[in-house]
This record gives C-alpha cells, structure tokens and sequence, in this order.
C-alpha cells in the first residue's frame, strides 16, 4: 500500500486524538498542530491506509539563529519521522515539504541532521541537499517522559544541510 502524504486537518488532528498513542506522540502533534494554526509551520502526516506511519514539520523559518542569521528566506524541515524506516517515507515527507515551500515561493529548505546519524544524511544528500558553509548548529530540544514530564534539555551536534528549491 502506498503512502498518503497531506497537510495536517482538523479531521485528522481529531483522529490522532482518538488513537491509541502515546501521550508524548499525543503532545507533538498537538504542538505542531497548534504551529500550523498560528501559520508558523506546515505539519505534514504520512498515512499508510488508516495508519500514520511518518511525519515532519515544514518551519516556515529556521529555528537556528544562525540559519536565520545567514538564510532568512529558508524553509526549514523539522522533526521528519517514517515508521518503519527505509521504505520511501522519509523520501515522501521531504518531498511533500519541498512542494509546500515552493508553493509559499520559498527559494531554499534546509534540515539539520545529528551528526551521528550517516542514514539520513545519506537521504537527504541523495535528494540534493548539501553541506551548508557555516558550521555546525546545535539543535536544543527538551526530552520529556511518555506522561509528558519534563526530564531535562538535550542538545545535540547538527550538520545544517540546504537545497535551491527555485
């Protein structure tokens, strides 16, 4: 079965209140979904039937101060999942988000990618993305337990990758 890739409704948003998920998959969605509405993002899902099976976030501005700094006019992607990974999900997600930029008239997407992790580097490469010239960003998130608690900031290492979209 083929994958579905849409933006964010509030039928959908209805839908994964209902699911069986975790509170803390529950908590980012309705933080994505709560973006979107504010216009501050695009929250993309990956459906496989019934199933969501992926999903990422188009920032409409880079979260990096430094991207900002150098790219203000840069769509970011943010937070790209596919379950189970290496069948085409992450391909879609990028690409859907790709195609919301370009309809905003976004000249450039960028994505930052944990410097440990060589699989998706290797995607997003392979879909044109390279190495931006200004050095590593750090990406601060805070960690939190499945009841939503706050366990402490993390800040991990990126490699900010870009592509021209126009």
């Amino acid at each position: 079965m083929s994958v579905d890739v849409r933006t964010c409704s509030h039928a959908d948003i209805e839908t994964l209140r209902q699911a069986d998920i975790s509170r803390l998959d529950r908590l980012h969605h309705e933080e994505r979904w709560a973006w979107q509405l504010r216009q501050k993002a695009v929250y993309l899902l990956a459906w496989r039937g019934a199933e969501v099976v992926g999903r990422a976030t188009l920032l409409l501005r880079s979260r990096y101060p430094e991207v900002r700094s150098v790219l203000p006019e840069l769509a970011e992607i943010n937070a790209l999942e596919a379950r189970p990974q290496g069948e085409g999900t992450g391909t879609a997600l990028i690409l859907a988000a790709e195609r919301e930029a370009r309809h905003r008239s976004v000249p450039i997407a960028g994505l930052a990618v944990d410097i440990t992790n060589d699989r998706a580097q290797r995607l997003y490469e392979r879909l044109g993305y390279a190495m931006w010239a200004h050095g590593l960003v750090i990406d601060r998130w805070m960690q939190r337990a499945n009841d939503g608690r706050i366990l402490g900031e993390q800040a991990d290492q990126c490699f900010y990758l870009t592509k021209q979209l126009t």
